[in-house]
């Protein structure tokens, strides 16, 4: 006699009767598996591993992180929050992969939430960060399906989101400060699904933005349970004292979309892949769009081309020129951003002092921590995020980097009047 293979619907149908529990397979990564795209658009995925072979770099103090090495990371750093049994904070990673839709259909909201890590993590391959899905919805059309394709930004960012044109949301939805607010640093992802609160309820400045944070501070269960941190960053460059409540606001950094809002470049309709993805050619002549995001635009002879379309005058004739002009800003907005940063310096010195001699009543004191850590969190709003310098990214928004960057000055002279 042949033997045949049991179906599935009568193998179920026996296991009922014998009172046997039948337990779903969790999906696995390749039930959602893309179709392989480099084929068809070669020089955009070639390009697009740019940074990944930086990894072995040993200049570079984030060892190569970029789009390209984006897998490893995301990978490993899931990896080890699974090992430590406090699961991947999923809005940190959900904007890195368009297989966090898929994540989502299974698990519904409590993807957020990190609990199933181990579970939804093995859905997730290494070819799915930084894939084209990320950004587009139909790769036959790729061009025309351009945007923000993960359902995190349109949860949490609805209002910023509305107002970005496609080429700008497919980026934004990773460069923001939706994971910095909401992947359990101040409040879990979850809990702001059940209320319905977003991040930029009171606008995307640094102002709005803090506003938001202190009010949605949870008591437990988060990183930064008052919002409050006395960790010290290079973005936020203030300095904390845990002692004498000397401390910073935790979600200062990372808001590269909220900065690009309102730019003479945003009105301009310039997007992101504009400057940081230009339009270029292969070795056999070809234009395509380059995918290496990771890469300067300073470093760049087709993004600085692109730049002189604009910028072209009497003394910006060509590409050095071009290059020379974007430092000469980037060094500007850095000796602000020192001014700041020597002022931050002398306004710690005064808050210790003054707090330790207890001859200030409680609020001034209050008004003086509170005017400290607001100042830094103008400066870290501008300065950006990993692998930023100051003044670097000028570019993005040289009028509000100008204005915030004086407005932390005002508020540590401010400041620095209460203590006296």
């Amino acid at each position: 006699m042949t033997a045949t293979k049991t179906p599935k619907i009568l193998l179920a149908a026996l296991l009922a009767m014998t009172g046997t529990a039948i337990v779903a397979a969790e999906p696995g990564a390749d039930a959602f598996k893309a179709k392989d795209w480099k084929d068809v658009y070669p020089n955009e995925y070639y390009s697009s591993l740019g940074s990944a072979d930086d990894l072995d770099d040993l200049h570079d103090p984030s060892f190569g992180y970029g789009h390209g090495s984006m897998a490893k990371y995301m990978l490993r750093s899931i990896k080890s929050a699974n090992e430590k049994g406090v699961g991947q904070n999923a809005t940190c990673f959900s904007c890195k992969t368009a297989r966090f839709n898929d994540i989502h259909k299974v698990y519904g909201d409590e993807a957020f939430s990190g609990k199933k890590s181990p579970k939804f993590s093995g859905m997730l391959a290494a070819d799915d960060f930084w894939s084209c899905e990320t950004c587009h919805s139909d790769m036959k059309n790729p061009g025309t399906s351009v945007g923000a394709r993960i359902i995190t930004a349109s949860l949490f960012g609805k209002e910023l989101f509305d107002q970005f044109p496609p080429k700008v949301a497919a980026c934004a939805q990773c460069h923001n400060n939706l994971s910095v607010w909401s992947d359990s640093r101040i409040v879990p992802a979850t809990d702001l699904l059940k209320t319905g609160r977003t991040a930029y309820r009171y606008g995307w400045d640094p102002d709005g933005l803090i506003k938001a944070t202190l009010e949605d501070a949870v008591p437990e269960g988060v990183r930064y349970p008052s919002a409050k941190t006395y960790e010290m960053a290079p973005s936020s460059y203030a300095k904390t004292d845990k002692d004498l409540d000397i401390y910073l606001i935790a979600n200062g950094s990372h808001a590269d979309a909220e900065f690009f809002m309102g730019s003479i470049h945003y009105k301009l309709g310039m997007g992101c892949a504009d400057c940081h993805m230009p339009v270029t050619e292969d070795r056999n002549g070809n234009p395509y769009r380059s995918h290496d995001a990771s890469k300067t635009p300073l470093n760049s002879r087709a993004s600085m081309q692109y730049c002189l379309s604009c910028h072209k005058s009497e003394k910006v004739k060509n590409i050095p020129d071009m290059v020379r002009f974007v430092e000469a800003a980037q060094s500007r907005a850095a000796e602000l951003d020192k001014a700041v940063a020597d002022k931050l310096d002398e306004t710690f010195v005064m808050l210790k002092d003054a707090i330790t001699a207890k001859k200030l009543s409680e609020d001034t004191l209050a008004k003086a921590r509170f005017g400290y850590a607001r100042a830094s969190y103008f400066k870290e709003y501008v300065y950006g995020n990993r692998g930023a310098t100051p003044g670097g990214k000028v570019a993005h928004n040289p009028e509000l980097m100008k204005k915030y960057l004086e407005d932390a000055l005002r508020i540590i002279d401010e400041t620095q009047a209460l203590l006296k």
